[in-house]
């Protein structure tokens, strides 16, 4: 009898292009997911992939299976949502976050996740958005929030929040500043999100006016380090607002009032059209609702 273990594999081959990488995806090793698809392939009494090529390809019969294995993979889904104990998925859940995100509301969302899934494992990964964005095309992730909005079509996403952006620097920094120009700014570092990010793409463009002075960016992916580097006086950070309320709140930052204003910085979840997507738009549906409740 076919098993969804193969009809999986098959989907995920399809999808990868690679035998080695449907391994990775499903957690197991290329020799057995040689043996399913060979099994699966034994039972139909048809070959699935065209071994006679270099490049990886299915047969007419392989594409027809694959059609049917996405339909019943998506039943399947369909059914555990409505009717299985959430209590009881298990497996590996991959997610990538954005460092704003781990510092605002990340934490409740994953407390709901362990409360709604105690049986399943997070692999969470923090990185820049343009990385996410990629590790996502990739599968090497199901589920990414990330700054948005995404250009990529195979990609399904949901507005999820947004963040101001604003200058931030020391009591002693705030003071030397005088009228708060972007001149007066340029003076010292401007430190920010790592390079290919918005945030720093947009500082770059703030002060592309030739009348102006060429300030030092200094870049970072790590938004703690920023924040550090703001408290002791360093330079001038730009980052949300909220990664610094505390700061903000005992006047160890200030935030400085300048007449430049950078756009908010827009989050969404996106994930993939996988035949088991449902699991996947629950659970961005939960991370709105831990967004809304904030």
């Amino acid at each position: 009898m076919v098993d969804f273990k193969a009809l999986e594999t098959v989907v995920w081959i399809a999808r990868l292009q690679s035998f080695r990488a449907a391994a990775d995806k499903l957690n197991t090793t290329q020799p057995a997911i040689s043996v399913r698809v060979a099994q699966l392939e034994e039972e139909l009494g048809t070959q699935l992939f065209d071994r006679s090529s270099r490049a990886l390809c299915m047969t007419p019969p392989g594409r027809e299976v694959l059609d049917y294995a996405e339909r019943l993979l998506r039943l399947r889904a369909e059914m555990l949502n409505a009717v299985a104990d959430r209590s009881s998925l298990h497996g590996i859940f991959k997610l990538g976050v954005a460092e704003t995100i781990v510092h605002t509301w990340l934490p409740a969302f994953l407390e709901q996740v362990s409360m709604t899934y105690p049986k399943l494992a997070l692999e969470i990964e923090v990185d820049i958005s343009t990385n996410l964005r990629e590790r996502l095309l990739q599968q090497k992730i199901d589920l990414a929030f990330l700054v948005g909005p995404l250009s990529a079509p195979s990609v399904i996403q949901q507005p999820l929040c947004r963040f101001p952006l604003c200058f931030v620097a020391s009591p002693r920094i705030s003071a030397d500043l005088g009228g708060g120009s972007l001149s007066d700014l340029a003076r010292w570092p401007i430190l920010t999100f790592a390079r290919n990010t918005q945030p720093y793409v947009q500082v770059v463009e703030l002060f592309s006016n030739p009348n102006l002075p060429t300030p030092r960016i200094y870049a970072s992916s790590s938004l703690s380090t920023l924040v550090r580097m703001a408290l002791d006086s360093i330079g001038i950070a730009v980052i949300p607002s909220e990664i610094v309320h505390e700061e903000l709140a005992s006047g160890s930052l200030i935030e400085l009032d300048i007449s430049a204003n950078l756009p908010d910085l827009h989050f969404v979840a996106g994930w993939l059209g996988t035949p088991d997507r449902v699991t996947l738009e629950e659970v961005v549906a939960m991370a709105m609702r831990v967004v809304a409740d904030r």
